[in-house]
């Protein structure tokens, strides 16, 4: 097949491959040989498909939080679709679903913050929030900095 041009959806669904094996942890020398003993390519292009599917992976790796947590709870609502058949129904099951449930529901924010206050100063007490969100995260250290400065 050399000299014969792939497809744009062609090299898409190669690099997607190539992907699956970089996650399988397949070392890229087995990968390269893969790819040209598979599709019947160089070396050069062999090498061009593995950086191709790289420079792919590190942009999708660089994604928003937000969107991290909408791949997370797709990956756990798919946990739930692909169980094993001898565990829908069980207790087992049950167990597994609910904990995944409670996952979903954490990382779609359905749970209230949990807030403590401690009593120190009585006019001025001192309230621990939960900062997983940087940019509250970031205003709680430059008010605690502007506080400690006074």
């Amino acid at each position: 097949m050399p000299g014969i041009k792939s497809t744009k959806l062609e090299t898409e669904k190669r690099v997607f491959t190539i992907q699956g094996w970089i996650i399988n942890g397949i070392q890229d020398y087995l990968i390269l040989k893969n790819i040209e003993q598979e599709w019947g390519v160089g070396r050069r292009q062999s090498k061009n498909l593995l950086q191709k599917a790289y420079k792919i992976w590190h942009e999708d790796q660089e994604a928003t939080i937000e969107q991290k947590r909408a791949l997370r709870i797709a990956e756990l609502k798919q946990n739930i679709r692909s169980m094993k058949d001898q565990f829908k129904g069980t207790p087992q099951g049950m167990t597994a679903v609910n904990q995944i449930q409670k996952e979903i529901n954490k990382l779609e924010g359905l749970y209230p913050v949990h807030r403590v206050m401690l009593q120190g100063d009585k006019n001025n007490p001192v309230a621990l929030v939960d900062v997983s969100d940087p940019i509250s995260r970031d205003k709680r250290i430059a008010e605690l900095v502007a506080k400690a400065t006074k």
